[in-house]
């Protein structure tokens, strides 16, 4: 099996398009359909159908891409193997991360990584938790910075545990209610009564969201329907709305931080989440990957902020 043309075949599977893999690989459509035809015609069986302009395996495809995987993966670990070995310190991280809070975080740590390992560059994606999950599995990336639910793990993964955050709630001064918060509400998070907000409109996270997931289930608790102002996948728009003096919001308490325009509370049943690294289960990291790992946990034991539980 020759490594180019399985990297090919591998392509087309996880784009389920000829033209998307190609564009993926920087061939041409013309030249990754060939390769394909090639390999069909040793193998002497169709390993893709052809069902509306996506490639869907055939078994013998499903069969001729597990070994593929096994391949691809065996060859990695082992580069990985003899780099540290050799102490070499070039190479590649695939990273994914959030478009906001991930963004910020490499931005920070980027420099200090650099100034250790010159030679590694990173391939970024940014996207959403259950798109980095996806891109695991796929094995497109190496590491996720990723949140998650207690017991939500996915078992196909290892995780890095950061610690927890809350969800807190995030109201404007000018707001009746905002007296109850008294000093420094930022550190001390009181608790309020969320049905004294059900006549208020909220800016709530996207659906394909963690932190709306949480929400969800904090109005589902406290027997509110929430009247919505509009959604957004943007922490800092609705930090932005509750600074503005428009709307409550829920963030993660990480954004509760001094602010003459907001007060924070928390609210039952105080829904947490996780922070941490995620990679695949049995994945050989190398040395610049560790140390990446580390540098990301000591900033968010940095970043993250006092807790009241």
């Amino acid at each position: 099996m020759d490594l180019r043309q399985i990297e090919y075949i591998i392509a087309i599977e996880q784009e389920e398009s000829i033209s998307k893999a190609a564009e993926k690989l920087f061939i041409t459509q013309s030249a990754l359909n060939q390769q394909l035809l090639k390999l069909e015609k040793e193998l002497g069986m169709p390993l893709f159908e052809r069902k509306k302009r996506q490639m869907i395996p055939t078994v013998a495809g499903r069969i001729y891409l597990a070994t593929a995987h096994q391949m691809i993966d065996m060859k990695e670990e082992t580069y990985k193997i003899i780099h540290d070995i050799a102490d070499e310190t070039v190479g590649e991280i695939a990273l994914a991360y959030t478009p906001e809070r991930g963004s910020m975080m490499f931005s920070d740590l980027y420099p200090v990584f650099h100034k250790r390992y010159p030679g590694i560059t990173f391939r970024i994606h940014e996207a959403r938790i259950k798109k980095m999950e996806q891109l695991l599995l796929q094995k497109e990336i190496t590491l996720a910075c990723v949140a998650y639910a207690t017991g939500k793990q996915n078992p196909d993964l290892e995780y890095r545990d950061f610690g927890a955050e809350y969800l807190v709630l995030a109201l404007p001064a000018s707001h009746p209610l905002a007296h109850l918060a008294g000093e420094e509400s930022w550190k001390t998070l009181p608790d309020l009564d969320l049905s004294l907000l059900s006549q208020d409109y909220f800016v709530l996270p996207t659906r394909d969201t963690l932190s709306r997931e949480l929400a969800d289930r904090t109005f589902l608790y406290n027997n509110i329907r929430p009247k919505i102002l509009f959604e957004t996948g943007n922490n800092r728009t609705m930090l932005n709305m509750t600074k503005n003096q428009q709307c409550p919001v829920f963030l993660p308490q990480s954004y509760a931080q001094p602010n003459p325009d907001i007060v924070f509370f928390s609210v039952s049943p105080h829904e947490i989440w996780h922070r941490g690294v995620a990679y695949l289960k049995g994945t050989y990291l190398s040395k610049p990957e560790k140390y990446f790992i580390e540098l990301v946990t000591n900033y968010e034991a940095e970043y993250q902020g006092q807790t009241k539980y």
